[in-house]
This record gives structure tokens, sequence and C-alpha cells, in this order.
């Protein structure tokens, strides 16, 4: 899914565990804004419901390669991330295990994720969730695509400074969690998403 504004010249993607839902609400205000493919319409293969990219939607013919558009996406603070991204998986995404009908099922490597999880505490999930392949970034596929990339954490200053548009953005879908995201971490979980992420925190201004 992806929101058109062409009033503002605009296609917004929504990229998981970066206040998407939030920023689809506010776009979803401005006169003229459209989802594509439409909220009720039937799931397109090769194309994520909620979370398809421009790529994606372009190679399933849901919007045309021409579309002169400038791609929009969101981001966050990788520190953030990975600590929301490992809780609403234990508090959330497991609850999906007992519908068999469930996306959980049908996405590759789903299942597993919510397993370790689950089983593991932060730090060895974390080695798991960043992997060996390295340098890593939060949702590549929407960011890579974009122009024009928003930070989760200045949604509002970063539409209007990078994309002209004076938004209110209300906090939605906000995961629940006891304590802030830099005390989950370990020296050596800080040093990995360092050491991984370093491009995006030097081009985000992304701090511990």
């Amino acid at each position: 899914m992806a929101l058109l504004d062409r009033d503002a010249g605009l296609v917004v993607t929504a990229a998981p565990g970066t206040a998407s839902t939030a920023l689809r609400e506010a776009l979803l205000r401005r006169p003229g804004v459209v989802e594509v493919p439409p909220a009720d319409a039937v799931r397109t293969a090769g194309v994520d419901a909620k979370h398809g990219t421009v790529t994606e939607l372009v190679a399933v013919g849901l919007l045309p390669a021409d579309h002169g558009l400038r791609v929009v996406t969101t981001t966050r603070n990788p520190f953030d991330f990975y600590v929301a991204e490992h809780e609403r998986t234990r508090t959330r995404w497991v609850h999906e295990l007992r519908d068999p009908d469930s996306w959980v099922h049908v996405t590759p490597g789903v299942v597993d994720g919510i397993v370790d999880a689950v089983t593991l505490d932060f730090d060895d999930w974390l080695v798991r969730a960043v992997g060996e392949d390295r340098p890593r970034r939060v949702n590549p596929g929407h960011v890579d695509e974009a122009d024009v990339v928003l930070r989760m954490e200045h949604l509002e200053t970063d539409l209007r400074e990078l994309c002209g548009l004076d938004l209110a953005v209300p906090a939605t879908n906000v995961t629940d969690r006891g304590r802030a995201y830099w005390q989950a971490y370990s020296v050596a979980g800080r040093r990995l998403v360092e050491e991984a992420h370093a491009a995006d925190l030097a081009r985000f201004d992304y701090r511990f």
C-alpha cells in the first residue's frame, strides 16, 4: 500500500515499525489523497497489503513506472527500532500464532522470528536480528527507493521542511513498554548496532 498525494507531488510508502500508521492517518485527512491499492481491495500477489514499496506496486501494474512523483518513506533510530521490534513480536505478533489464517503463517521467516523473540533474551535475539549481512539499514526496500526519508522522531518537522506539508501527526499504534530503549542494551549490543548501522546513524543524525 502507498498513498498518492498528487497535489503535493508525492507517493508515500508505509515502512514497518516507523510510525507509518500515524503518517497514513494524517495524510488521509488531506483532500485528494488516495490509497494504492484501495484499502478494501483484494490483496495483490507480490505486494504486502500494508507495507508494499513503490517498486512492488510498479511491478504488478498498480502504479505506472513514469508516475512522476517523489517517493517518500519513513525511518527510525535503529537502537529504538530493535527494542520495539523485539517487544511487539513477543507481546503482539505471538498471539497471531493461534490463527491458522494469519499473515504470520504465510510470510517467510515470521514464525521463526516470533519463536526467537519469545525464547531469547534481547542480546541474543539482537545478534540474530542484525545478522552477518552488513552494513544494515531499517527497511532497506523502502529507504533505498525513496527520494525523501522522514525520521519517525521528527515527522512533523521533516514533513514541513522536506515535503512542504504542515500536518499534525498524533502518535498511533505505539508499542507499550516499561523502560527507555537504551536500558535494554549491553555494551556489546550497542557496538553491534553502531557498526551495522553506521551509515544511517550518520545520515539521519541518530545517537544512542
